[in-house]
């Protein structure tokens, strides 16, 4: 009995994880995952209350580490001495850029999934989320090193939100576009240069 509801587990979750790749989380429907899984709906809300935990189930540990790692990160850097700030800034940021996307690559379902799946789940502001953290860190290092850029050109707080927008918008159109991994490290390597040129007419 155990094993067969272990099975039955299994293949809901595997039809699930198709339905929501290949639907979106709007358009998928318990139904047909339940149709293949060779069970029934009821037998999903019996695991599951609704269809945004069973959604959630793919997602919500990378999610969770992604946003934990980017915090983790962005206080230490805010933390660390004024001049290790100037003088890792670039270097630093672009190796944990790569850090996250090995890990986006490791997992790459999951991302597809809150990409080009989520909406209509609180996962569709995960972008969004990435971009308030970077902009909230990169106000604080703009006031750490407020006396050596007077001066470059001052940047508003919805400046600096609209190009973190930009950047990991970038970023994440290699899952968009389902790029390799050698392709996605080349894609991002790009964007890092481009966007490093512009910050350069703002920061030290």
């Amino acid at each position: 009995m155990a094993l067969w509801v272990e099975e039955a587990t299994e293949n809901i979750i595997a039809a699930a994880k198709e339905e929501f790749l290949k639907y979106g989380f709007i358009d998928a429907s318990l139904r047909r995952i339940a149709d293949k899984a060779n069970t029934s709906p009821r037998s999903i809300y019996t695991r599951f209350s609704d269809k945004e935990e069973l959604f959630t189930h793919f997602v919500k540990e990378h999610a969770d580490y992604f946003l934990a790692g980017m915090e983790k990160y962005l206080k230490n850097f805010s933390a660390s001495p004024k001049e290790e700030q100037m003088e890792g800034r670039k270097e630093n940021s672009s190796n944990f850029a790569f850090t996250l996307l090995d890990y986006i690559y490791d997992n790459f379902d999951a991302f597809y999934m809150i990409v080009c799946c989520s909406k209509g789940t609180v996962y569709e502001n995960f972008i969004e989320q990435i971009a308030a953290l970077e902009t909230e860190h990169t106000q604080k290092y703009l006031i750490a090193i407020d006396s050596e850029i007077r001066d470059l050109p001052k940047v508003t707080a919805e400046f600096i939100h609209m190009m973190s927008r930009s950047f990991f918008d970038g970023f994440f159109e290699t899952v968009r576009h389902g790029f390799d991994r050698e392709k996605a490290r080349e894609h991002i390597e790009k964007l890092i240069l481009f966007h490093n040129g512009g910050w350069e007419k703002f920061l030290i």
